[in-house]
């Protein structure tokens, strides 16, 4: 009986073994991977408006329509921030008992704008607030190979903006499809 439940542990454990080799050598594409990786850091650094150099080699994508902010509009261009008292003032009396709203416009490197309404809502009967985030992809020409944010698809609900002194960004929180996004970098 030992022999039996030991033959039967051993050929499990070859079993597991090679199993675990066979699905460690289907994912050995060093060229997808290596693609993949570039790819998440470029989308790292746009989201904090860091800027990537394009080799030579390689085409310069097309340039959108041009859009000229307002002069009331938080703009960030070059990972620069503009108008953050008025992105700050919005954060203080967002999701509380007024009807607030700011422009935010995003420039990501060749591709154009993303442009974001930020309306703050309120409503009395359930003593609930939130704000309602609009974005507005009509200035953004995606790359080719662009993984699509799930952010900017359709309008979002979110329950208030913070100030992430840690990681250096204002996030969104509590969003409908998001816990926390990381909207824009905190100027230096």
């Amino acid at each position: 009986m030992k022999n039996s439940f030991l033959e039967k542990s051993i050929l499990f454990s070859l079993s597991l073994i090679m199993f675990t080799l066979f699905l460690s050598g289907c994912n050995t594409a060093e060229d997808d991977s290596t693609d993949d990786m570039s790819t998440k850091q470029e989308e790292q650094m746009e989201s904090s408006g860091e800027s990537t150099v394009i080799p030579p080699d390689e085409p310069k994508p097309e340039a959108t329509e041009e859009y000229l902010p307002n002069e009331n509009d938080v703009v960030l261009k070059n990972n620069e921030l503009k108008n953050v008292d008025l992105l700050e003032n919005f954060m203080e009396v967002a999701g509380k008992n007024n009807e607030s709203k700011i422009r935010v416009v995003k420039y990501v490197r060749f591709q154009g704008v993303i442009i974001y309404e930020l309306q703050s809502r309120y409503d009395e009967n359930a003593n609930e607030g939130w704000i309602s985030v609009e974005p507005d992809l009509s200035y953004y020409k995606p790359s080719d190979n662009e993984v699509q944010d799930v952010f900017n698809n359709a309008g979002q609900q979110c329950g208030y903006i913070t100030k992430d002194t840690v990681e250096g960004f204002y996030k969104l929180n509590e969003c409908r499809t998001h816990w926390e996004y990381r909207f824009l970098p905190i100027p230096q």
